[in-house]
Protein backbone atom coordinates (compact mmCIF):
# COMPACT_ATOMS: atom_id res chain seq x y z
CA UNK A 1 0.00 0.00 0.00
CA UNK A 2 1.27 3.57 -0.89
CA UNK A 3 2.70 5.21 2.00
CA UNK A 4 1.20 8.88 0.54
CA UNK A 5 -1.19 10.14 -1.20
CA UNK A 6 0.69 11.11 -4.90
CA UNK A 7 -0.34 14.35 -6.12
CA UNK A 8 3.18 15.29 -7.92
CA UNK A 9 2.72 13.35 -11.23
CA UNK A 10 3.10 16.35 -13.46
CA UNK A 11 6.96 16.04 -11.90
CA UNK A 12 7.33 12.64 -12.19
CA UNK A 13 4.52 9.97 -12.09
CA UNK A 14 4.65 6.51 -10.31
CA UNK A 15 5.57 3.83 -12.23
CA UNK A 16 2.61 1.91 -13.16
CA UNK A 17 2.48 -1.90 -12.50
CA UNK A 18 3.05 -2.82 -16.26
CA UNK A 19 6.15 -0.40 -16.37
CA UNK A 20 7.73 -1.93 -13.16
CA UNK A 21 7.57 -5.37 -14.48
CA UNK A 22 8.86 -4.51 -17.80
CA UNK A 23 11.96 -2.79 -15.98
CA UNK A 24 11.77 -6.10 -13.52
CA UNK A 25 11.99 -9.01 -16.45
CA UNK A 26 14.40 -6.51 -18.64
CA UNK A 27 16.85 -6.64 -15.94
CA UNK A 28 16.97 -9.97 -15.10
CA UNK A 29 16.84 -10.73 -18.75
CA UNK A 30 20.00 -8.16 -19.19
CA UNK A 31 21.96 -10.00 -15.98
CA UNK A 32 21.04 -13.47 -17.32
CA UNK A 33 21.52 -13.59 -20.98
CA UNK A 34 23.55 -10.28 -21.25
CA UNK A 35 24.33 -9.03 -25.02
CA UNK A 36 23.63 -12.95 -26.28
CA UNK A 37 22.42 -13.37 -29.96
CA UNK A 38 19.08 -13.80 -28.18
CA UNK A 39 18.83 -10.59 -26.82
CA UNK A 40 19.71 -9.13 -30.30
CA UNK A 41 17.12 -10.60 -32.06
CA UNK A 42 14.65 -9.86 -28.62
CA UNK A 43 15.63 -6.48 -29.15
CA UNK A 44 15.00 -6.28 -33.01
CA UNK A 45 12.17 -8.69 -33.48
CA UNK A 46 10.32 -8.29 -30.20
CA UNK A 47 9.49 -10.83 -27.54
CA UNK A 48 8.45 -13.07 -29.99
CA UNK A 49 11.61 -13.91 -31.56
CA UNK A 50 12.82 -15.28 -28.26
CA UNK A 51 12.66 -19.26 -27.35
CA UNK A 52 9.62 -19.84 -25.91
CA UNK A 53 11.51 -21.51 -22.69
CA UNK A 54 13.26 -18.24 -22.78
CA UNK A 55 10.63 -15.89 -22.62
CA UNK A 56 8.25 -17.78 -20.32
CA UNK A 57 10.80 -16.81 -18.12
CA UNK A 58 10.40 -12.94 -18.63
CA UNK A 59 6.61 -12.03 -18.98
CA UNK A 60 6.65 -8.37 -17.91
CA UNK A 61 8.34 -8.35 -21.91
CA UNK A 62 5.90 -9.73 -23.55
CA UNK A 63 4.59 -6.46 -24.57
CA UNK A 64 7.70 -5.61 -26.78
CA UNK A 65 7.93 -6.22 -30.62
CA UNK A 66 10.49 -4.20 -31.26
CA UNK A 67 11.20 -0.57 -32.12
CA UNK A 68 9.16 -0.12 -34.98
CA UNK A 69 6.27 -1.57 -33.46
CA UNK A 70 6.90 0.48 -29.81
CA UNK A 71 6.88 4.23 -32.61
CA UNK A 72 3.73 2.83 -34.10
CA UNK A 73 2.20 2.29 -30.69
CA UNK A 74 2.78 6.21 -29.67
CA UNK A 75 1.31 7.58 -32.79
CA UNK A 76 -1.83 5.09 -32.10
CA UNK A 77 -2.04 7.40 -28.74
CA UNK A 78 -1.41 10.83 -30.35
CA UNK A 79 -4.11 9.89 -33.65
CA UNK A 80 -1.03 10.01 -36.38
CA UNK A 81 -0.92 7.60 -39.28
CA UNK A 82 2.25 5.40 -38.86
CA UNK A 83 4.34 6.57 -41.57
CA UNK A 84 4.80 10.24 -39.79
CA UNK A 85 8.25 10.00 -38.54
CA UNK A 86 9.06 10.02 -34.87
CA UNK A 87 12.14 10.36 -32.94
CA UNK A 88 12.97 8.46 -29.56
CA UNK A 89 16.20 9.93 -27.09
CA UNK A 90 17.29 9.48 -23.72
CA UNK A 91 17.73 13.13 -23.27
CA UNK A 92 14.68 15.59 -24.26
CA UNK A 93 17.03 18.33 -24.48
CA UNK A 94 18.29 17.38 -27.37
CA UNK A 95 15.31 16.99 -29.26
CA UNK A 96 14.34 20.47 -27.79
CA UNK A 97 17.60 21.54 -29.35
CA UNK A 98 16.55 20.19 -32.54
CA UNK A 99 13.14 21.86 -32.62
CA UNK A 100 15.07 25.35 -32.55
CA UNK A 101 17.02 24.46 -34.62
CA UNK A 102 14.97 24.11 -37.37
CA UNK A 103 12.21 26.87 -35.79
CA UNK A 104 15.07 29.29 -36.53
CA UNK A 105 16.25 27.81 -39.97
CA UNK A 106 12.23 28.25 -41.28
CA UNK A 107 11.58 31.30 -39.19
CA UNK A 108 12.10 35.01 -38.35
CA UNK A 109 10.08 35.44 -35.42
CA UNK A 110 9.06 32.95 -33.06
CA UNK A 111 6.10 33.61 -30.52
CA UNK A 112 6.31 32.02 -27.04
CA UNK A 113 4.66 33.24 -23.77
CA UNK A 114 5.62 33.80 -19.95
CA UNK A 115 4.26 30.74 -19.21
CA UNK A 116 6.74 28.02 -21.31
CA UNK A 117 9.35 25.65 -19.45
CA UNK A 118 12.73 28.05 -18.53
CA UNK A 119 15.21 25.23 -19.79
CA UNK A 120 13.10 25.27 -22.93
CA UNK A 121 13.13 28.82 -23.14
CA UNK A 122 17.22 28.82 -22.76
CA UNK A 123 18.25 26.49 -25.31
CA UNK A 124 15.51 28.58 -28.10
CA UNK A 125 17.01 31.38 -26.51
CA UNK A 126 20.31 30.65 -27.45
CA UNK A 127 19.41 29.67 -31.42
CA UNK A 128 17.89 32.48 -31.77
CA UNK A 129 21.06 34.28 -31.02
CA UNK A 130 22.87 32.11 -33.29
CA UNK A 131 20.91 32.66 -36.10
CA UNK A 132 20.27 36.27 -35.31
CA UNK A 133 16.02 35.29 -34.99
CA UNK A 134 13.92 36.91 -32.72
CA UNK A 135 11.72 36.11 -29.99
CA UNK A 136 8.70 37.61 -28.50
CA UNK A 137 7.20 36.96 -25.34
CA UNK A 138 3.89 37.17 -24.93
CA UNK A 139 2.91 38.00 -20.92
CA UNK A 140 0.04 36.44 -20.15
CA UNK A 141 0.66 34.32 -17.32
CA UNK A 142 -0.93 36.73 -14.77
CA UNK A 143 -3.74 37.86 -17.26
CA UNK A 144 -5.01 33.58 -17.18
CA UNK A 145 -3.86 32.59 -13.76
CA UNK A 146 -5.23 35.99 -11.69
CA UNK A 147 -8.01 37.63 -13.87
CA UNK A 148 -9.06 34.62 -15.27
CA UNK A 149 -9.73 35.60 -18.64
CA UNK A 150 -11.70 33.50 -20.81
CA UNK A 151 -9.90 31.67 -23.61
CA UNK A 152 -11.52 33.67 -26.46
CA UNK A 153 -9.67 36.37 -24.84
CA UNK A 154 -6.38 34.86 -24.86
CA UNK A 155 -6.53 33.88 -28.32
CA UNK A 156 -7.46 37.50 -29.12
CA UNK A 157 -4.19 38.35 -27.18
CA UNK A 158 -2.51 35.82 -28.72
CA UNK A 159 -3.07 37.04 -32.19
CA UNK A 160 -2.84 40.56 -31.43
CA UNK A 161 1.30 40.04 -30.51
CA UNK A 162 1.60 37.68 -33.51
CA UNK A 163 0.74 40.23 -35.69
CA UNK A 164 2.05 43.35 -34.65
CA UNK A 165 5.17 41.78 -34.00
CA UNK A 166 5.05 40.18 -37.71
CA UNK A 167 5.80 36.63 -36.09
CA UNK A 168 6.20 33.89 -38.35
CA UNK A 169 6.91 31.06 -35.86
CA UNK A 170 5.68 29.31 -32.73
CA UNK A 171 6.45 27.45 -29.49
CA UNK A 172 3.81 26.71 -27.12
CA UNK A 173 2.89 24.10 -24.47
CA UNK A 174 -0.38 22.38 -24.89
CA UNK A 175 -0.86 22.15 -20.81
CA UNK A 176 1.81 24.64 -19.12
CA UNK A 177 3.86 23.36 -16.14
CA UNK A 178 1.34 26.12 -14.15
CA UNK A 179 -1.63 23.35 -15.96
CA UNK A 180 -3.28 25.86 -18.20
CA UNK A 181 -4.22 24.16 -21.35
CA UNK A 182 -3.09 26.22 -24.20
CA UNK A 183 -6.00 27.31 -27.18
CA UNK A 184 -2.77 26.56 -29.72
CA UNK A 185 -5.05 24.33 -32.35
CA UNK A 186 -7.49 27.16 -32.18
CA UNK A 187 -4.78 29.98 -32.36
CA UNK A 188 -3.81 27.99 -35.39
CA UNK A 189 -7.11 27.40 -36.98
CA UNK A 190 -7.68 31.54 -36.51
CA UNK A 191 -4.38 32.65 -37.93
CA UNK A 192 -5.37 31.00 -41.19
CA UNK A 193 -3.84 30.51 -44.53
CA UNK A 194 -2.78 34.72 -44.74
CA UNK A 195 -0.83 34.55 -41.74
CA UNK A 196 0.11 30.76 -40.92
CA UNK A 197 3.18 30.18 -39.21
CA UNK A 198 6.23 28.87 -40.99
CA UNK A 199 6.99 26.60 -38.24
CA UNK A 200 5.00 24.53 -34.87
CA UNK A 201 7.03 23.03 -32.18
CA UNK A 202 4.16 22.05 -29.57
CA UNK A 203 5.44 21.42 -25.96
CA UNK A 204 3.32 18.56 -25.14
CA UNK A 205 5.78 17.25 -22.15
CA UNK A 206 2.31 18.06 -19.71
CA UNK A 207 0.25 16.56 -22.07
CA UNK A 208 1.20 13.55 -23.09
CA UNK A 209 -2.07 10.77 -21.61
CA UNK A 210 -3.49 14.04 -19.68
CA UNK A 211 -5.30 15.75 -22.33
CA UNK A 212 -7.06 14.89 -26.04
CA UNK A 213 -5.01 16.61 -28.34
CA UNK A 214 -6.21 16.41 -31.39
CA UNK A 215 -3.11 16.16 -33.70
CA UNK A 216 -4.92 14.78 -36.35
CA UNK A 217 -6.14 18.42 -37.09
CA UNK A 218 -2.42 19.20 -38.93
CA UNK A 219 -2.16 22.43 -36.62
CA UNK A 220 1.20 21.61 -35.95
CA UNK A 221 4.44 20.46 -36.96
CA UNK A 222 6.34 19.05 -34.44
CA UNK A 223 5.27 17.46 -30.89
CA UNK A 224 7.53 17.58 -28.20
CA UNK A 225 6.99 14.84 -25.42
CA UNK A 226 8.12 12.87 -22.34
CA UNK A 227 7.39 9.15 -20.49
CA UNK A 228 7.83 9.86 -17.24
CA UNK A 229 5.41 11.97 -16.10
CA UNK A 230 1.29 11.45 -16.95
CA UNK A 231 2.32 8.46 -18.96
CA UNK A 232 3.88 7.00 -15.41
CA UNK A 233 6.95 5.04 -17.46
CA UNK A 234 9.04 6.54 -14.49
CA UNK A 235 12.26 6.13 -16.67
CA UNK A 236 13.15 9.27 -18.90
CA UNK A 237 12.80 9.44 -22.53
CA UNK A 238 11.86 12.32 -25.16
CA UNK A 239 9.44 11.82 -28.02
CA UNK A 240 9.64 14.52 -31.36
CA UNK A 241 6.49 13.26 -33.52
CA UNK A 242 6.59 14.91 -37.08
CA UNK A 243 3.03 15.76 -37.34
CA UNK A 244 2.99 17.33 -40.77
CA UNK A 245 4.56 15.86 -43.67
CA UNK A 246 6.77 18.85 -45.02
CA UNK A 247 7.88 19.06 -41.59
CA UNK A 248 9.67 15.23 -41.89
CA UNK A 249 11.90 16.60 -44.25
CA UNK A 250 13.21 19.98 -42.58
CA UNK A 251 13.34 17.71 -39.06
CA UNK A 252 15.81 14.99 -41.09
CA UNK A 253 18.06 17.69 -43.13
CA UNK A 254 18.18 19.27 -39.12
CA UNK A 255 18.85 16.10 -38.04
CA UNK A 256 21.63 15.16 -40.31
CA UNK A 257 23.41 18.51 -40.72
CA UNK A 258 23.69 18.41 -36.53
CA UNK A 259 24.67 14.83 -36.27
CA UNK A 260 27.50 15.96 -38.91
CA UNK A 261 28.71 18.67 -36.69
CA UNK A 262 28.63 16.72 -33.35
CA UNK A 263 25.52 19.21 -31.85
CA UNK A 264 23.86 16.57 -31.69
CA UNK A 265 24.84 13.73 -29.12
CA UNK A 266 22.68 12.02 -27.79
CA UNK A 267 23.26 7.44 -28.24
CA UNK A 268 19.18 6.25 -27.89
CA UNK A 269 18.37 8.70 -31.05
CA UNK A 270 20.98 7.15 -33.18
CA UNK A 271 20.88 3.72 -31.76
CA UNK A 272 16.98 3.36 -32.86
CA UNK A 273 17.51 4.85 -36.01
CA UNK A 274 19.92 2.14 -37.09
CA UNK A 275 17.95 -0.64 -35.77
CA UNK A 276 15.16 0.66 -38.15
CA UNK A 277 17.42 1.15 -41.27
CA UNK A 278 19.28 -2.07 -40.07
CA UNK A 279 22.93 -0.42 -40.14
CA UNK A 280 23.69 -1.07 -36.42
CA UNK A 281 27.55 -0.04 -35.72
CA UNK A 282 29.07 -2.19 -33.74
CA UNK A 283 31.28 0.71 -32.68
CA UNK A 284 28.54 3.00 -31.33
CA UNK A 285 28.11 4.12 -28.22
CA UNK A 286 26.57 1.99 -25.32
CA UNK A 287 23.13 2.75 -25.13
CA UNK A 288 20.53 2.87 -21.90
CA UNK A 289 17.53 0.49 -23.48
CA UNK A 290 15.95 0.52 -20.24
CA UNK A 291 13.71 3.71 -20.65
CA UNK A 292 12.28 2.43 -23.96
CA UNK A 293 10.83 -0.64 -22.56
CA UNK A 294 9.21 0.69 -19.47
CA UNK A 295 7.78 3.48 -21.92
CA UNK A 296 6.31 0.35 -24.30
CA UNK A 297 4.62 -1.27 -21.49
CA UNK A 298 3.23 1.89 -20.17
CA UNK A 299 1.74 2.92 -24.05
CA UNK A 300 0.77 -1.04 -24.07
CA UNK A 301 -1.26 0.07 -20.79
CA UNK A 302 -2.49 3.36 -22.60
CA UNK A 303 -3.98 1.60 -25.32
CA UNK A 304 -5.45 -0.92 -23.33
CA UNK A 305 -7.61 1.39 -21.23
CA UNK A 306 -11.29 1.16 -21.39
CA UNK A 307 -11.84 4.61 -20.20
CA UNK A 308 -11.60 7.74 -22.66
CA UNK A 309 -8.90 10.80 -22.19
CA UNK A 310 -12.08 13.31 -21.60
CA UNK A 311 -13.49 11.23 -18.99
CA UNK A 312 -10.11 10.98 -17.25
CA UNK A 313 -9.57 14.19 -17.55
CA UNK A 314 -13.24 15.38 -16.54
CA UNK A 315 -12.62 12.97 -13.04
CA UNK A 316 -9.06 14.65 -12.26
CA UNK A 317 -11.28 18.57 -13.11
CA UNK A 318 -13.68 17.56 -10.89
CA UNK A 319 -10.99 16.68 -7.73
CA UNK A 320 -9.49 19.76 -8.71
CA UNK A 321 -12.87 21.39 -7.60
CA UNK A 322 -13.06 19.56 -4.99
CA UNK A 323 -9.83 20.47 -3.76
CA UNK A 324 -10.31 24.17 -3.78
CA UNK A 325 -13.33 24.15 -1.85
CA UNK A 326 -11.28 22.07 0.76
CA UNK A 327 -8.05 24.24 0.25
CA UNK A 328 -10.19 27.78 0.28
CA UNK A 329 -11.84 27.02 3.79
CA UNK A 330 -8.31 25.98 5.47
CA UNK A 331 -6.60 29.34 4.07
CA UNK A 332 -5.52 28.54 0.67
CA UNK A 333 -5.96 30.75 -2.42
CA UNK A 334 -6.54 28.84 -5.92
CA UNK A 335 -5.06 30.15 -9.01
CA UNK A 336 -6.78 28.59 -11.57
CA UNK A 337 -7.74 29.40 -15.08
CA UNK A 338 -11.32 29.64 -17.06
CA UNK A 339 -12.72 26.52 -18.36
CA UNK A 340 -11.57 24.96 -20.95
CA UNK A 341 -8.31 26.07 -19.90
CA UNK A 342 -8.25 23.94 -16.66
CA UNK A 343 -6.30 20.49 -16.83
CA UNK A 344 -5.46 17.80 -13.91
CA UNK A 345 -2.93 20.66 -12.20
CA UNK A 346 -3.89 23.18 -9.88
CA UNK A 347 -2.11 25.77 -8.06
CA UNK A 348 -2.81 27.05 -4.61
CA UNK A 349 -1.55 29.80 -3.11
CA UNK A 350 -1.13 30.24 1.02
CA UNK A 351 -3.05 33.68 2.60
CA UNK A 352 -0.33 33.59 5.69
CA UNK A 353 2.30 35.56 4.90
CA UNK A 354 4.80 32.77 7.30
CA UNK A 355 3.41 30.32 4.98
CA UNK A 356 4.94 32.60 1.64
CA UNK A 357 8.00 33.36 3.26
CA UNK A 358 9.14 29.62 4.08
CA UNK A 359 11.76 27.87 1.66
CA UNK A 360 9.81 25.81 -0.80
CA UNK A 361 11.60 22.41 0.38
CA UNK A 362 10.36 23.51 3.97
CA UNK A 363 6.47 23.68 2.89
CA UNK A 364 6.70 20.24 0.03
CA UNK A 365 7.84 18.50 3.79
CA UNK A 366 5.41 19.43 5.80
CA UNK A 367 2.80 18.17 3.34
CA UNK A 368 4.93 14.92 3.13
CA UNK A 369 4.78 14.28 6.90
CA UNK A 370 1.09 14.45 6.50
CA UNK A 371 0.47 12.21 3.32
CA UNK A 372 0.58 13.85 1.11
CA UNK A 373 3.41 14.45 -2.02
CA UNK A 374 3.26 17.27 -3.99
CA UNK A 375 5.12 19.91 -5.57
CA UNK A 376 5.94 23.60 -4.10
CA UNK A 377 7.20 26.88 -5.27
CA UNK A 378 8.72 29.90 -4.39
CA UNK A 379 6.31 32.07 -2.23
CA UNK A 380 4.95 28.87 -0.99
CA UNK A 381 2.63 28.49 -3.90
CA UNK A 382 1.73 24.54 -4.09
CA UNK A 383 1.43 22.43 -7.15
CA UNK A 384 -1.07 19.76 -7.30
CA UNK A 385 -1.47 16.81 -10.04
CA UNK A 386 -4.65 15.12 -9.58
CA UNK A 387 -5.72 11.47 -10.17
CA UNK A 388 -8.08 10.49 -12.75
CA UNK A 389 -9.94 8.50 -10.41
CA UNK A 390 -12.58 10.93 -7.52
CA UNK A 391 -10.68 10.69 -4.64
CA UNK A 392 -12.08 8.40 -1.56
CA UNK A 393 -13.59 9.33 2.07
CA UNK A 394 -10.07 9.07 3.57
CA UNK A 395 -8.21 10.60 0.89
CA UNK A 396 -10.33 13.62 1.31
CA UNK A 397 -9.58 13.68 5.09
CA UNK A 398 -6.26 13.43 4.81
CA UNK A 399 -5.86 16.18 2.49
CA UNK A 400 -7.89 18.56 4.54
CA UNK A 401 -5.93 17.82 7.64
CA UNK A 402 -2.63 18.49 5.49
CA UNK A 403 -4.18 21.71 3.87
CA UNK A 404 -5.27 23.01 7.53
CA UNK A 405 -2.06 21.82 9.24
CA UNK A 406 0.03 23.36 6.67
CA UNK A 407 -1.51 26.53 5.64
Amino acid sequence: MASTLYLDTARLGRMCPEAQAADRDFACLASEEGCTLYFEQFLRWGYTALPHSLGRRYPGLSFWAGVTAFKNDLKTVLCLPRKRHLLVANRSAQLVRLAARVLCSRCENVMVTDMEWPAYMNALTVECQRKGRLLTTVPIREAILRDRIEQVEVIDRLLGYYRRHDCDGLFLSAVTFQGVQLPVRQLVQTLGDRDKPRFVVLDAAQALNHIPLGLGEEYCDLVLAGCHKWLRAYQTLGLAFCCRRPAERLIAEAYTDMRKRGELDDPLLAFTNQLETETTDCYSETVNLAPMFTAAAAVRRMLGSSRAKRDELLAQMANADRLVDMASQAGWQPTRPALPMQSGILLLDPRRQDTRIAPANVIRERFLAFGVALTVYDGGTVRASLPDRAFGGAELDLLQTAFCRCA
